[in-house]
């Protein structure tokens, strides 16, 4: 189907629906995007536009890729194919007493693009409300809204802070006070429910993604400077934290230091410290050796010139190392793949890109929806949920609309066997395939805590400033610094 078509099918589709959203709080500027697609929803109404900043799903930001291959069209309520399913399985507790469903996220980006997949089948007004101006943020502008007393049925909850929410009663109800259990995610990625999972053992966040990683390399760059020519051979290449050093040392030789390996101190520990499968606190000690590791590790390739540590992720700078051939790579997670995200707008369109899984398996955030005690449109809340993390018709829908690595191995697994998804950033590569493997991979057990974000913040903060002493004397900085951020830690 042709963009013009899919274009004035959504504008005919979202034409039957009223759907808004109000901002909350101030919008800021951050050099730490969320965990999705980093735009900062505006005031405008999605039924006025289709658009909410670049993550929304309009003609000009949905994904050619997905045009022909089960993109919300004018068939789409016709076909079954985005019928969202009745929710059944176990009994509603909570009310239906509103005829709103209201969604509370710190970004639209990833809501649009369902609100444009469910809004032919959709049986209550739905909207979304924004807190916060990107994910850290949105940590704590949740508890001001969600004490407020204000409409509220789901939210959307962070990998980095979710714990803070789903072990509180108070701020998070059981999915299965919708009729929601464990075994209707047999086909997710078992990390996602791990995460999504309570102290006690219960269920209390569903993700729609799975936020899998790999490592994005500049194709011409790698073919110039190290003869590598396919994508199986520079895996090869960085298929090890070891291969991956004696692959920047060859660089940093071809091109006398002009060429980095990777961009930021940033990407390199999101993909070290998430494949590491260890918790950052043991009862309430706080384990250094993830920081100790990583610093080492760290001090080698600044001093080296593997990497640049004076850049920040997500800063202009750290854009234009792609965009000048400055760096053969970048780690990137799922949602940084897609039309109009850091792939795209960081790298150019050229079609030079590649991304292979690299040194080894990890996750980058990750977006889980969650009910509130406060939830009076259950029935719809349901569905809603059920649509976008349970059915494979629609997560497959999603997936190929939007980009994203949809959170179930049936859809993933159909996209990647026909062949229907392709990745014109990327030379026509299907980066779905590459992070099945890689999704499939992900350990998590109990390698997650309250505290991670916090700690993670705070090391890669102390790491930065102090690069140049030595690896324990930033560690014990670290651990003063976290230890007077965390008066309940040792």
């Amino acid at each position: 189907m042709s963009k013009l078509k899919r274009t004035l099918a959504l504008l005919a589709t979202l034409a039957v629906t009223s759907t808004a959203f109000v901002a909350c709080g101030d919008k800021k500027e951050d050099s730490a995007p969320d965990s999705n697609n980093n735009s900062v929803a505006d005031n405008n109404s999605v039924a006025d536009d289709g658009n909410a900043d670049d993550g929304a799903a309009d003609d000009d930001a949905a994904n050619d890729d997905a045009a022909d291959d089960g993109a919300a069209d004018d068939d789409a309520a016709d076909d079954g194919d985005a019928d969202a399913p009745a929710a059944s399985g176990g009994d509603i507790s909570l009310p239906d007493t509103d005829d709103v469903l209201t969604i509370v996220c710190w970004t639209d980006s990833d809501l649009s693009n369902m609100f444009d997949i469910y809004t032919p089948v959709q049986a209550s007004e739905v909207k979304y409300q924004n807190c916060g101006g990107n994910g850290t943020e949105a940590s704590t502008q949740y508890a001001n809204y969600l004490n407020s007393g204000d409409d509220v049925d789901l939210f959307v909850a962070e990998a980095g802070w979710i714990l803070n929410y789903i072990n509180d009663d108070t701020m998070s109800a059981p999915l299965s006070d919708l009729g929601i259990s464990t075994a209707d995610y047999a086909d997710a990625y078992q990390y996602t429910v791990e995460i999504g999972t309570d102290n006690n053992g219960v269920l209390k966040g569903a993700s729609w993604q799975a936020a899998a990683g790999g490592w994005a390399y500049n194709a011409d760059l790698a073919k110039e400077y190290l003869g590598v020519e396919t994508e199986e051979d520079m895996q090869a290449k960085v298929s090890s934290w070891d291969n991956f050093k004696a692959t920047a040392e060859e660089l940093k030789t071809a091109t006398d230091g002009a060429v980095t390996m990777t961009v930021s101190l940033g990407g390199l520990w999101q993909a070290y410290s998430t494949a590491l499968n260890a918790a950052w606190v043991d009862g309430t000690a706080i384990n250094t050796s993830i920081a100790a590791d990583f610093t080492a590790m760290a001090k080698e390739y600044a001093d080296n010139g593997y990497v640049d540590p004076s850049v920040e992720q997500w800063s202009t700078e750290w854009e234009n190392y792609g965009k000048d051939g400055k760096t053969l790579g970048y780690f990137f997670s799922t949602w940084c793949l897609g039309e109009g995200a850091q792939l795209d707008t960081n790298c150019g369109t050229a079609g030079n890109w590649r991304i292979i899984q690299g040194p080894q398996e990890y996750f980058w955030g990750g977006s889980w929806l969650c009910v509130s005690p406060n939830c009076n449109t259950a029935t719809e809340a349901a569905n809603f949920i059920r649509t976008f993390t349970c059915n494979a018709d629609t997560m497959e829908e999603y997936a190929l609309y939007s980009g994203d690595f949809a959170n179930n191995k049936v859809a993933m697994n159909k996209i990647i066997a026909d062949g229907s998804n392709s990745n014109s950033s990327l030379g026509g590569q299907d980066q779905f395939a590459i992070l099945a493997d890689v999704a499939e991979g992900i350990k998590m057990s109990d390698s997650i805590s309250k505290y991670d974000q916090n700690l993670k913040d705070t090391f890669l903060t102390t790491l930065k400033e102090n690069i140049k002493e030595d690896t324990d004397a930033i560690v014990e900085k670290f651990k003063a610094q976290a230890l007077a951020d965390n008066t309940d830690l040792s």
